[in-house]
């Protein structure tokens, strides 16, 4: 497992709307995510938004942790695998 990479914050904004979760995300933080991207060979970036256990007054009450799960391309693919036949139940016409 690698190590986690932090890549920005986030509060909650209380608006006559309802609460909206405002994230905010540095230049520094999407070249961490684009720089993954690029050394793990992935399309995609998938995010996970974290409420901090202690939270501080007129701080970001959440941060942002990129999700650094890659498959393990180093298992063998199981070949594709035949349908059983269930004709022999059926009467034949």
């Amino acid at each position: 497992m690698s190590d986690k990479i932090y890549c920005g914050t986030g509060r909650v904004q209380i608006t006559r709307f309802g609460d909206l979760l405002k994230l905010n995300l540095h230049r520094d933080d999407i070249q961490k995510i684009v720089n993954w991207m690029n050394e793990n060979s992935s399309e995609w970036a998938s995010l996970t938004v974290k409420e901090k256990r202690e939270k501080v007054e007129g701080k970001p009450s959440h941060y942002i942790e990129l999700d650094t799960w890659v498959p393990d391309n180093a298992r063998p693919a199981l070949p594709p695998q035949e349908p059983e036949d269930y004709s022999e139940n059926r009467k034949v016409q």
